[in-house]
């Protein structure tokens, strides 16, 4: 006889998962918005669907903007090689590189699914969801209707401030802006619950906007900090606990992002950047608010408008549709919404006021290193998030309102319910030009274009049999990925940063159509470019008081191996910089390093073997302090809350 089938108890955990299957209730509003923002990312991004490699994204810098990903094809060779990048300038801490979002989860995935330059497009697909997922969340906190949130997630996926960046193809500050985008509505979750774990989120988007790369859009997000004034104020029994939630989210922030930001510190007095003390890139704030409206690439590259002819750094275009939709939130704002709608509107007023400049002028005089952000006007880009928040509050206000959801009879005589037309729904007409006018101009920089098979000859013939310095056709961007990727090592390369006070490496090989080097050897032709051998300094070499002798160098990043068999004793120098972490083996024994720009240690007479490891105890320290951050994370999203 058969036995009767088990049926599980609600006491039993399949019985509680079943129970819990039940009990879900499916927000299709929701599940359709987000839907939604995928299916428009990869629409927007369809180009970048090509997972070509010799495809790559258009914008001049965008093969030097990614080169840093390699931190993750070097840790998969070599381990922890990975945290000395020896591809240019002499060798710098991987992790130390303010240019680079090679920490940031996302390229993290993407990089090692797919590989750099793969990677790096489904990346920025990826950052466009995640603009338009930030604003579906906005939405929500302002409690807004499933057309105002929806429209403004799409909206804010095809405005100039994330598109227009990829003009110079700047994957970095592309992908720092999306992630900050989600810290709007991170801050005002947080300020309504006051909870411990909206606490440990909105920490954990502000270390990912720490770790995203360039630095512009962070340094934009403190100038335009003081909006969150708005939301820290309140009553006497709320504020002191609203601002030690905050403090909380901003401390764990720091440990979360500690892997970077201790490298960083540890290195920052050593890192030059260049400034500009005229503000060269400055503009009006007149001028500066017409972006919101230019769609036009050919004004935009010009100099009527803009003071320098480079859209990334200008364009905000979102429209005057959105624009007009914010301003009715003067009409439909609610007595109980001053606050999220003070913090939106501050944000985004100091935003496009930071990015005229206007402020930096000011405050150059007593902070001269504001210089540096000689490029400001990208740092606008912070308003639009923001700004279309405030359009979604005005359009769902609108969508709500008496008058506009009347009815129209057609005919003379009172209709049948069948002939009813609800003035309503001509919203979508706008609504839908928006997005049109928004998906054009996106369109005009996001799409990809050939890599010239010509980069990969003249790379070929930079290669070197030990490890050398070797230069690409001087400023040409499009060379850096391929040539890292390849291995070598470039000197001067292209970098955003350089080191304070130390020579660059010369190259022993040189790319050029533009004539011959100093001290030439040898020369061989390339297409339209000359590959010229020049007289210099090698790698690695032994000098003693009679010459010097060459070694055989060979490895990547900071685990790099000498062999060499010199007759005399004297000093065996390598042209990569000394930084603290660097320690050296010879046959097997810890030997000291030298004082000087480059590694050196005292080569004895013979034939031995070299052994140079970059071991730092920054970057330790700083993976100790993220597991102590996610150990106080784990804890707070079950403490309770006492409020």
């Amino acid at each position: 006889m058969d036995e009767p089938a088990t049926i599980p108890t609600i006491s039993s955990p399949a019985g509680r998962v079943v129970a819990r299957l039940r009990a879900l209730r499916l927000n299709w509003p929701r599940i359709i918005g987000i839907s939604l923002v995928l299916v428009w990312a990869l629409i927007i991004g369809h180009e970048y669907l090509d997972l070509n490699p010799q495809m790559v994204p258009a914008g001049r810098e965008f093969s030097s903007a990614i080169q840093a990903h390699h931190l993750w094809t070097r840790a998969q060779q070599c381990g922890w090689c990975a945290l000395w990048d020896g591809s240019e300038r002499g060798g710098f801490p991987a992790l130390a590189d303010t240019l680079a979002s090679s920490l940031h989860p996302l390229v993290i995935l993407t990089t090692l699914g797919w590989g750099v330059v793969n990677g790096a497009k489904i990346a920025l697909i990826a950052a466009l969801a995640m603009a338009g997922l930030a604003q579906l969340w906005l939405g929500r906190e302002l409690k807004l209707g499933w057309l105002a949130s929806i429209w403004a997630a799409l909206m804010v996926m095809v405005s100039g401030h994330l598109a227009g960046k990829m003009e110079l193809g700047l994957f970095s500050v592309l992908l720092s802006t999306a992630t900050l985008s989600l810290t709007f509505p991170a801050a005002l979750r947080l300020a309504r619950t006051r909870r411990y774990r909206d606490a440990v989120l909105l920490a954990l988007i502000l270390a990912l906007s720490a770790v995203a790369g360039q630095g512009y859009m962070q340094a934009g997000f403190l100038l335009i900090s003081p909006a969150y004034l708005a939301l820290l104020w309140g009553s006497r029994a709320t504020m002191a606990t609203t601002w030690r939630r905050f403090l909380l989210a901003a401390g764990l922030a720091l440990l979360l992002a500690a892997p970077f930001l201790v490298p960083l510190a540890h290195f920052w007095p050593n890192l030059v950047k260049d400034s500009d003390p005229e503000l060269g890139a400055a503009i009006s704030l007149n001028k500066y608010l017409l972006n919101l409206f230019v769609d036009d690439p050919d004004l935009l590259f010009g100099s009527v408008l803009n003071p320098l002819p480079y859209p990334h750094m200008y364009t905000l275009f979102v429209g005057w549709i959105p624009v007009a939709l914010a301003a009715l939130c003067l009409r439909f704002g609610r007595r109980e919404h001053w606050r999220p709608l003070l913090f939106l509107a501050g944000s985004a007023a100091l935003a496009i006021f930071v990015g005229s400049m206007v402020p930096l002028r000011w405050l150059l005089p007593v902070a001269p290193f504001l210089a540096a952000l000689r490029f400001g006007p990208m740092m606008g880009g912070l308003a639009l998030p923001p700004l279309l928040g405030l359009a979604a509050y005005g359009l769902d206000g609108l969508w709500q309102a008496g008058w506009l959801r009347s009815t129209l009879y057609v005919g003379l005589n009172q209709a049948p319910a069948g002939r009813r037309v609800n003035w309503g729904w001509l919203l979508l007409i706008p609504l839908f030009m928006a997005l049109q006018q928004g998906y054009r101009f996106s369109q005009e920089w996001l799409f990809v274009q050939e890599q010239s098979p010509a980069i990969q000859e003249v790379l070929a013939a930079l290669q070197t049999p030990s490890l050398a310095w070797v230069q690409p056709p001087f400023g040409k961007h499009e060379y850096v990925e391929p040539a890292v990727a390849m291995g070598l090592k470039l000197s001067p390369g292209i970098m955003t940063w350089r080191w304070r006070d130390r020579e660059l490496p010369p190259p022993s090989l040189e790319a050029s159509s533009e004539g011959p080097p100093t001290e030439v050897i040898s020369q061989a032709t390339v297409g339209d470019v000359v590959v010229y051998g020049r007289n210099v300094p090698v790698y690695a070499k032994v000098i003693a008081s009679a010459g010097w002798e060459a070694c055989q160098a060979t490895g990547s990043g900071g685990h790099l191996t000498v062999r060499c068999n010199n007759q005399q004793t004297g000093i065996l120098e390598l042209l990569e910089n000394q930084w603290t972490g660097w320690r050296v083996w010879r046959d097997g024994q810890l030997v000291s390093l030298q004082d000087g720009q480059w590694l050196r240690v005292v080569a004895p007479a013979g034939e031995h073997v070299y052994e140079f490891r970059y071991q730092p105890l920054d970057v330790p320290l700083g993976l100790t302090l993220l597991l102590v951050g996610c150990i106080l994370c784990a804890a707070l999203w079950t403490r309770p809350d006492n409020i």
